[in-house]
Protein backbone atom coordinates (compact mmCIF):
# COMPACT_ATOMS: atom_id res chain seq x y z
CA UNK A 1 0.00 0.00 0.00
CA UNK A 2 1.31 3.44 -0.91
CA UNK A 3 -0.02 6.59 0.72
CA UNK A 4 0.79 10.17 -0.21
CA UNK A 5 1.12 12.98 2.31
CA UNK A 6 1.82 16.69 2.21
CA UNK A 7 5.34 17.70 1.13
CA UNK A 8 6.27 19.05 4.54
CA UNK A 9 4.15 17.39 7.22
CA UNK A 10 4.01 18.88 10.68
CA UNK A 11 4.93 16.87 13.79
CA UNK A 12 3.79 17.22 17.36
CA UNK A 13 5.82 15.67 20.18
CA UNK A 14 3.78 15.03 23.32
CA UNK A 15 5.84 14.58 26.49
CA UNK A 16 3.91 13.39 29.52
CA UNK A 17 5.54 14.99 32.56
CA UNK A 18 5.19 13.99 36.19
CA UNK A 19 7.55 15.08 38.98
CA UNK A 20 10.96 14.51 37.35
CA UNK A 21 11.76 17.66 35.36
CA UNK A 22 15.40 16.64 34.82
CA UNK A 23 14.20 13.79 32.58
CA UNK A 24 11.70 16.02 30.78
CA UNK A 25 14.46 18.53 29.98
CA UNK A 26 16.61 15.74 28.53
CA UNK A 27 13.68 14.63 26.37
CA UNK A 28 12.98 18.16 25.09
CA UNK A 29 16.61 18.86 24.30
CA UNK A 30 17.01 15.54 22.48
CA UNK A 31 14.08 16.44 20.21
CA UNK A 32 15.57 19.86 19.52
CA UNK A 33 18.98 18.36 18.81
CA UNK A 34 17.81 15.56 16.52
CA UNK A 35 15.12 17.56 14.71
CA UNK A 36 17.27 20.64 14.17
CA UNK A 37 16.98 20.29 10.39
CA UNK A 38 13.17 20.21 10.47
CA UNK A 39 12.95 23.98 9.90
CA UNK A 40 10.26 24.62 12.52
CA UNK A 41 7.97 21.81 11.37
CA UNK A 42 7.48 20.46 14.87
CA UNK A 43 6.11 21.57 18.23
CA UNK A 44 6.84 20.02 21.61
CA UNK A 45 3.81 19.82 23.91
CA UNK A 46 4.59 19.08 27.56
CA UNK A 47 1.60 17.83 29.55
CA UNK A 48 2.06 18.10 33.30
CA UNK A 49 0.01 15.59 35.29
CA UNK A 50 -0.42 17.88 38.31
CA UNK A 51 3.10 17.53 39.66
CA UNK A 52 3.07 18.97 43.17
CA UNK A 53 6.83 19.29 43.65
CA UNK A 54 7.52 22.53 41.75
CA UNK A 55 8.74 20.75 38.63
CA UNK A 56 6.01 22.16 36.38
CA UNK A 57 6.85 25.69 37.52
CA UNK A 58 10.53 25.08 36.76
CA UNK A 59 9.64 23.86 33.27
CA UNK A 60 7.43 26.90 32.79
CA UNK A 61 10.29 29.21 33.70
CA UNK A 62 12.65 27.34 31.38
CA UNK A 63 10.41 26.91 28.32
CA UNK A 64 7.44 29.23 28.81
CA UNK A 65 8.70 31.83 26.33
CA UNK A 66 9.99 29.38 23.72
CA UNK A 67 8.15 29.23 20.41
CA UNK A 68 8.69 25.51 19.86
CA UNK A 69 7.31 24.40 23.27
CA UNK A 70 3.76 24.48 24.64
CA UNK A 71 3.10 23.63 28.31
CA UNK A 72 -0.26 22.25 29.42
CA UNK A 73 -1.16 21.65 33.06
CA UNK A 74 -3.73 19.16 34.34
CA UNK A 75 -5.48 19.98 37.62
CA UNK A 76 -5.23 16.33 38.66
CA UNK A 77 -2.98 13.39 37.85
CA UNK A 78 -4.88 11.97 34.89
CA UNK A 79 -2.59 9.00 34.36
CA UNK A 80 -0.96 7.82 31.15
CA UNK A 81 -3.95 7.59 28.82
CA UNK A 82 -5.83 10.79 29.64
CA UNK A 83 -2.63 12.78 30.05
CA UNK A 84 -1.40 11.78 26.60
CA UNK A 85 -4.88 12.24 25.16
CA UNK A 86 -4.84 15.89 26.15
CA UNK A 87 -1.53 16.54 24.41
CA UNK A 88 -2.57 14.54 21.33
CA UNK A 89 -5.85 16.48 21.12
CA UNK A 90 -3.99 19.79 21.30
CA UNK A 91 -1.60 18.74 18.53
CA UNK A 92 -4.41 17.42 16.37
CA UNK A 93 -6.95 20.25 16.72
CA UNK A 94 -4.99 23.34 17.77
CA UNK A 95 -1.73 22.82 15.91
CA UNK A 96 -3.00 20.84 12.91
CA UNK A 97 -0.23 18.26 13.16
CA UNK A 98 -0.02 15.47 10.59
CA UNK A 99 2.01 13.15 12.82
CA UNK A 100 1.92 12.98 16.62
CA UNK A 101 4.64 11.32 18.71
CA UNK A 102 3.88 10.44 22.33
CA UNK A 103 6.88 9.94 24.59
CA UNK A 104 7.43 9.15 28.22
CA UNK A 105 9.48 11.95 29.72
CA UNK A 106 12.36 9.53 30.36
CA UNK A 107 12.75 8.80 26.63
CA UNK A 108 15.35 10.57 24.48
CA UNK A 109 15.77 10.51 20.73
CA UNK A 110 19.01 8.85 19.62
CA UNK A 111 19.21 9.74 15.91
CA UNK A 112 18.18 12.41 13.42
CA UNK A 113 15.89 10.28 11.30
CA UNK A 114 12.60 10.02 13.22
CA UNK A 115 10.56 12.54 11.22
CA UNK A 116 11.93 11.58 7.82
CA UNK A 117 11.61 7.84 8.37
CA UNK A 118 8.14 8.06 9.87
CA UNK A 119 6.92 9.89 6.75
CA UNK A 120 8.61 7.30 4.52
CA UNK A 121 7.12 4.40 6.50
CA UNK A 122 3.63 5.83 6.19
CA UNK A 123 4.05 6.49 2.47
CA UNK A 124 5.20 2.91 1.91
CA UNK A 125 2.76 1.03 4.17
CA UNK A 126 -0.17 3.26 5.16
CA UNK A 127 0.36 2.13 8.75
CA UNK A 128 -1.45 3.87 11.61
CA UNK A 129 1.16 3.58 14.37
CA UNK A 130 4.95 3.29 14.15
CA UNK A 131 7.18 1.99 16.93
CA UNK A 132 10.93 2.65 17.06
CA UNK A 133 13.74 0.53 18.43
CA UNK A 134 13.50 1.38 22.17
CA UNK A 135 16.73 0.64 24.03
CA UNK A 136 16.33 0.15 27.77
CA UNK A 137 18.51 2.20 30.05
CA UNK A 138 18.28 -0.54 32.67
CA UNK A 139 19.76 -3.48 30.79
CA UNK A 140 20.39 -2.36 27.20
CA UNK A 141 17.60 -4.64 25.96
CA UNK A 142 15.25 -3.80 23.11
CA UNK A 143 11.65 -3.18 24.13
CA UNK A 144 10.17 -3.40 20.65
CA UNK A 145 8.48 -5.23 19.13
CA UNK A 146 6.40 -6.91 21.82
CA UNK A 147 5.28 -10.46 21.14
CA UNK A 148 1.92 -10.98 22.84
CA UNK A 149 -1.38 -9.19 23.33
CA UNK A 150 -4.15 -9.95 25.81
CA UNK A 151 -7.10 -10.51 23.50
CA UNK A 152 -9.12 -13.47 24.79
CA UNK A 153 -11.37 -14.18 27.82
CA UNK A 154 -9.06 -17.03 28.79
CA UNK A 155 -6.04 -14.72 28.99
CA UNK A 156 -8.00 -12.18 31.02
CA UNK A 157 -9.09 -14.84 33.53
CA UNK A 158 -5.56 -16.19 33.90
CA UNK A 159 -4.11 -12.72 34.36
CA UNK A 160 -6.74 -11.82 36.96
CA UNK A 161 -5.92 -14.96 38.94
CA UNK A 162 -2.22 -14.17 38.76
CA UNK A 163 -2.76 -10.57 39.93
CA UNK A 164 -5.01 -11.61 42.84
CA UNK A 165 -2.43 -14.11 44.06
CA UNK A 166 0.48 -11.69 43.87
CA UNK A 167 -1.44 -8.87 45.54
CA UNK A 168 -2.31 -11.18 48.42
CA UNK A 169 1.33 -12.26 48.78
CA UNK A 170 2.58 -8.67 48.69
CA UNK A 171 0.01 -7.42 51.21
CA UNK A 172 0.94 -10.20 53.62
CA UNK A 173 4.69 -9.69 53.00
CA UNK A 174 5.00 -13.25 51.67
CA UNK A 175 5.85 -12.50 48.05
CA UNK A 176 9.61 -12.86 48.56
CA UNK A 177 9.13 -16.12 50.45
CA UNK A 178 6.90 -17.47 47.69
CA UNK A 179 9.45 -16.57 44.99
CA UNK A 180 12.26 -18.24 46.92
CA UNK A 181 10.18 -21.40 47.39
CA UNK A 182 9.51 -21.51 43.68
CA UNK A 183 13.27 -21.51 43.17
CA UNK A 184 13.13 -19.21 40.19
CA UNK A 185 10.31 -21.06 38.46
CA UNK A 186 8.45 -17.78 38.05
CA UNK A 187 11.05 -16.07 35.91
CA UNK A 188 8.64 -15.96 33.01
CA UNK A 189 7.09 -12.98 34.79
CA UNK A 190 8.44 -9.48 34.76
CA UNK A 191 10.14 -7.72 37.63
CA UNK A 192 6.86 -6.52 39.06
CA UNK A 193 5.34 -9.98 39.13
CA UNK A 194 2.35 -9.03 37.02
CA UNK A 195 2.38 -10.46 33.53
CA UNK A 196 4.47 -12.85 31.47
CA UNK A 197 7.31 -11.20 29.61
CA UNK A 198 6.19 -10.11 26.16
CA UNK A 199 9.30 -8.43 24.80
CA UNK A 200 11.23 -9.73 21.86
CA UNK A 201 13.81 -8.02 19.66
CA UNK A 202 13.49 -8.45 15.92
CA UNK A 203 17.04 -7.34 15.14
CA UNK A 204 17.21 -5.04 12.15
CA UNK A 205 14.03 -6.30 10.52
CA UNK A 206 11.18 -3.89 9.98
CA UNK A 207 7.93 -5.73 10.53
CA UNK A 208 4.23 -5.60 11.32
CA UNK A 209 4.39 -6.30 15.09
CA UNK A 210 1.90 -7.91 17.40
CA UNK A 211 2.24 -5.00 19.81
CA UNK A 212 4.35 -1.86 20.31
CA UNK A 213 5.82 -0.51 23.54
CA UNK A 214 3.96 2.54 24.82
CA UNK A 215 6.94 4.64 25.92
CA UNK A 216 7.30 6.02 22.37
CA UNK A 217 4.64 5.80 19.66
CA UNK A 218 4.35 7.65 16.35
CA UNK A 219 0.78 8.20 15.16
CA UNK A 220 0.39 8.76 11.43
CA UNK A 221 -2.29 10.59 9.40
CA UNK A 222 -4.25 7.33 9.09
CA UNK A 223 -4.57 7.15 12.87
CA UNK A 224 -5.33 10.85 13.28
CA UNK A 225 -8.16 10.54 10.79
CA UNK A 226 -9.66 7.55 12.59
CA UNK A 227 -9.22 8.51 16.25
CA UNK A 228 -9.75 11.70 18.24
CA UNK A 229 -7.82 10.11 21.12
CA UNK A 230 -4.89 7.68 20.98
CA UNK A 231 -5.70 5.83 24.21
CA UNK A 232 -8.87 4.61 25.85
CA UNK A 233 -9.43 7.07 28.71
CA UNK A 234 -10.67 4.30 30.99
CA UNK A 235 -7.16 3.26 32.05
CA UNK A 236 -4.81 5.05 34.42
CA UNK A 237 -1.63 3.05 33.83
CA UNK A 238 -0.68 -0.14 31.98
CA UNK A 239 -2.14 -2.31 29.21
CA UNK A 240 -2.60 0.72 26.94
CA UNK A 241 -0.53 -1.12 24.33
CA UNK A 242 -2.91 -4.10 24.28
CA UNK A 243 -5.94 -1.82 24.02
CA UNK A 244 -4.28 0.16 21.21
CA UNK A 245 -3.86 -3.06 19.22
CA UNK A 246 -7.52 -3.99 19.76
CA UNK A 247 -8.74 -0.50 18.77
CA UNK A 248 -6.66 -0.56 15.59
CA UNK A 249 -7.94 -4.04 14.71
CA UNK A 250 -11.52 -2.79 14.92
CA UNK A 251 -10.72 -0.07 12.39
CA UNK A 252 -8.67 -2.31 10.11
CA UNK A 253 -5.50 -0.31 10.86
CA UNK A 254 -1.98 -1.70 11.08
CA UNK A 255 1.05 -1.12 13.30
CA UNK A 256 4.63 -1.01 12.03
CA UNK A 257 8.02 -1.49 13.70
CA UNK A 258 10.98 0.41 12.25
CA UNK A 259 14.35 -0.41 13.88
CA UNK A 260 16.02 2.42 11.96
CA UNK A 261 14.33 4.88 14.34
CA UNK A 262 16.10 4.64 17.70
CA UNK A 263 15.23 6.06 21.11
CA UNK A 264 16.61 5.37 24.58
CA UNK A 265 14.33 4.75 27.55
CA UNK A 266 15.63 5.31 31.09
CA UNK A 267 12.48 3.55 32.43
CA UNK A 268 10.17 4.32 35.34
CA UNK A 269 11.64 7.67 36.38
CA UNK A 270 8.26 9.15 37.33
CA UNK A 271 7.01 5.91 38.87
CA UNK A 272 10.11 5.58 41.04
CA UNK A 273 9.77 9.19 42.19
CA UNK A 274 6.10 8.64 43.05
CA UNK A 275 6.76 5.63 45.31
CA UNK A 276 10.07 6.91 46.71
CA UNK A 277 11.95 3.91 45.30
CA UNK A 278 9.93 1.47 47.47
CA UNK A 279 9.91 -1.84 45.50
CA UNK A 280 6.99 -3.39 47.39
CA UNK A 281 4.80 -0.31 46.99
CA UNK A 282 5.73 -0.11 43.31
CA UNK A 283 4.71 -3.75 42.79
CA UNK A 284 1.35 -3.25 44.52
CA UNK A 285 0.57 -0.13 42.46
CA UNK A 286 1.62 -1.96 39.29
CA UNK A 287 -0.71 -4.87 39.99
CA UNK A 288 -3.66 -2.68 41.02
CA UNK A 289 -3.45 -0.65 37.84
CA UNK A 290 -3.18 -3.82 35.75
CA UNK A 291 -6.27 -5.19 37.47
CA UNK A 292 -8.21 -2.01 36.72
CA UNK A 293 -7.01 -1.89 33.10
CA UNK A 294 -8.21 -5.44 32.53
CA UNK A 295 -11.78 -4.18 32.86
CA UNK A 296 -11.16 -1.90 29.88
CA UNK A 297 -9.48 -4.66 27.86
CA UNK A 298 -12.56 -6.81 28.48
CA UNK A 299 -14.73 -4.32 26.56
CA UNK A 300 -12.73 -4.94 23.40
CA UNK A 301 -12.53 -8.74 23.61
Amino acid sequence: MTTTTTAEPRFGFVILHYLVDEETVKCVESIRRHCAQADGRYTIVIVDNDSANGSYERLLRRYGQDGDVVLLHNDANEGFARGNNRGYGYCRTQLGCDYIVTLNNDVVLADDGLMRRAVADYAATGCAVIGPDIISGKDGGHQNPMSAVVDSPQQIRALRKHIRRNLLLLRTHLYGVFERLKGGAGRGHDADGATPSTQEHAGQRACVPVKLHGSCLIFTPAFLEAFEEPFDPGTFLYMEEDILVLRCRRQGLTLYYDPRIVVRHAEDASTEAQVNHDPRRKQINYLRHHRDSLRVVERYV
